[in-house]
């Protein structure tokens, strides 16, 4: 078992934030903060992909950069934990597959809450084995910009109600960053200075990422 995890033992809810991270951002961190003021959970899981299924339209960044740049964004935050466990896994990841594994190391009392953007929710049934999915994990949605609450609704409705889903609806201020804007900056040569952490900012430029 990753040994970050046994950071979490003990905890009867914690939250689970995914993605490549790459590169980690501010707005990540505040979706965080966000979820667990929210939901209750007593942490925060990050777990950065490692070979996700979505991505092969472009090169990831190495692990080993993306593992150190969210280490340092998260450092001093007390409710934060880092895992390697889908970065040491091999092949594909598929989300179904480190909630399973999570339930095999936390059991079925631990409550898990997905963090994901609320308008992926409409297309979740194209997730593999999504079933099965909603019932062994809460998920937490998160609002960005302009949503469309009738729509977010129905979609609630229907996961609720079909598949027996547990969904809660983060509302969070606009995080007017993502990663790719990012990387773009960086190739176009505009300052990402208030985008990510200072220390994230000095290694993308120590190690030349981006470019």
């Amino acid at each position: 078992m990753d040994s970050q995890l046994e950071k979490l033992k003990g905890c009867k809810s914690f939250a689970i934030l995914g993605g490549t991270f790459d590169p980690v951002h501010k707005g990540h961190v505040e979706i965080a903060k966000s979820v667990l003021k929210q939901t209750g959970a007593e942490k925060i899981l990050f777990i950065p992909s490692g070979n996700p299924p979505h991505k092969d339209e472009r090169m990831v960044t190495d692990k080993f950069h993306r593992l150190n740049m969210l280490n340092m964004a998260v450092e001093g935050e007390k409710d934060f934990v880092v895992s390697t466990i889908e970065i040491d896994r091999e092949g594909k990841t598929y989300t179904i597959d480190t909630i399973r594994e999570l339930r095999e190391i936390f059991g079925s009392d631990v409550k898990f809450f997905f963090i994901m953007g609320a308008d992926a929710l409409h297309y979740i049934y194209m997730w593999k084995d999504f079933k099965e999915l909603l019932k062994i994990c809460s998920f937490a949605a998160v609002t960005r910009p302009g949503y469309r609450a009738a729509e977010l609704e129905q979609d609630v409705d229907i996961l609720t109600n079909k598949y027996g889903g547990d969904i809660h609806i983060i509302e969070i201020p606009p995080v007017n960053v993502s990663s790719s804007e990012i990387r773009d900056n960086i190739k176009s040569g505009i300052s990402i200075n208030d985008m990510v952490n200072s220390n994230v900012y000095d290694y993308i430029v120590k190690n030349e990422l981006y470019k």
